[in-house]
């Protein structure tokens, strides 16, 4: 049973949940005589991981179903608003960060590296939260939390959490320790699937040497990373024959990457966000769900990436695509809108 980068990505989230918190409309229970409710077991949680100034976590992750398991170990740091992520599988290995400048991805198969401020990173790449106060599986909604019991499964006491999502059968059990509000143990049931999160390591506040959170330097080369106020200086310093959008610019950056180069222009149209790369790299932007259309005279494809629609099409060796923070539709229409 081999997982999709589906699967990483919310494993990747399981373990560096920093807030698996309850809304204002969760049921609590809990909170008899002598012990502290679900909710401010939580809270603590989501305090003690929000506050965190670095974190450096690994734990061993188990997924599993009636039929097959898998156990993967999955290391974590971040340090303000940088992170990495490292997933050693049994027979592969992904790694993701982000730096100050740029985004990384490293697979069995591919690399990938992008401007961190893009609204969208390549297809298929794992998704890295960017700040440790908003790393989270908050649902915050239709959610009830109670408080099972406090006891000490291996040593460490611990205060021990349901949550559940109410109308369906998922939930999760949590182990918390009571010394320092740390993650311990999360097991997440889904009907017949099983996650299993044992954190074995976790510290707080540590030194994290800023190398740490580098792409692999054997695997992905970037040269720079450049940012421009208008149009026609980011034009004037690439190569690319750029397309403008008629809206409002906001700024673009140019990342040079060995002979590859992608420039990220940012726009504010109508109210929406739209970014429009143009790149001489690889990259993917495509979807099981793309649909065909046609822009500007070329083939195109239609796909929603991490719920950002995407037009995308290439010609003569590059690239391009408008990413909008809106419907499909929309994009489409935006990007038959660009001049070329």
């Amino acid at each position: 049973m081999q997982p999709s980068f589906g699967d990483w990505r919310r494993l990747v989230l399981v373990v560096v949940a920093a807030s698996l918190v309850v809304g204002a409309g969760a049921a609590i229970t809990g909170g008899q005589s002598g012990q502290p409710s679900g909710d401010a077991v939580l809270n603590d949680t989501r305090d003690r991981y929000a506050d965190a100034e670095s974190l450096v976590t690994t734990a061993e992750v188990t997924v599993g179903n009636a039929t097959a398991n898998r156990t993967s170990t999955v290391e974590f740091a971040a340090a303000g608003s940088q992170s990495r992520t490292v997933v050693t599988a049994p027979n592969a290995t992904y790694r993701a960060g982000v730096n100050e400048s740029i985004a990384w991805y490293v697979g069995p198969n591919r690399t990938a590296a992008w401007d961190r401020n893009t609204s969208v990173g390549p297809a298929g790449s794992v998704s890295v939260p960017t700040d440790l106060a908003n790393r989270s599986l908050d649902d915050r909604e239709n959610v009830t939390v109670e408080y099972l019991r406090s006891g000490s499964d291996d040593g460490t006491d611990a205060h021990v959490v349901e949550v559940r999502h109410d109308g369906d059968d998922g939930r999760a059990t949590l182990w918390i320790a009571q010394s320092d509000s740390r993650f311990l143990r999360v097991e997440m049931t889904d009907g017949p699937n099983r996650t299993t999160v044992d954190y074995r390591d976790t510290q707080f506040n540590v030194s994290v040497h800023n190398s740490t959170f580098d792409p692999p330097s054997d695997r992905i080369a970037v040269t720079s990373v450049d940012r421009y106020d208008t149009f026609a200086a980011v034009q004037a310093n690439t190569t690319l024959d750029l397309p403008e959008l008629d809206a409002t610019f906001r700024e673009a950056s140019v990342l040079t990457r060995a002979s590859e180069t992608t420039v990220a222009q940012q726009y504010r149209d109508a109210g929406d966000n739209v970014t429009v790369i143009s790149t001489t790299s690889d990259r993917e932007f495509s979807s099981e769900n793309d649909t065909e259309a046609t822009v500007n005279g070329h083939a195109a494809n239609v796909t929603t990436v991490r719920d950002r629609a995407v037009v995308y099409w290439e010609d003569d060796g590059v690239q391009t695509a408008v990413v909008v923070d809106a419907s499909e539709d929309r994009a489409l229409e935006v990007a038959r809108r660009l001049a070329e």
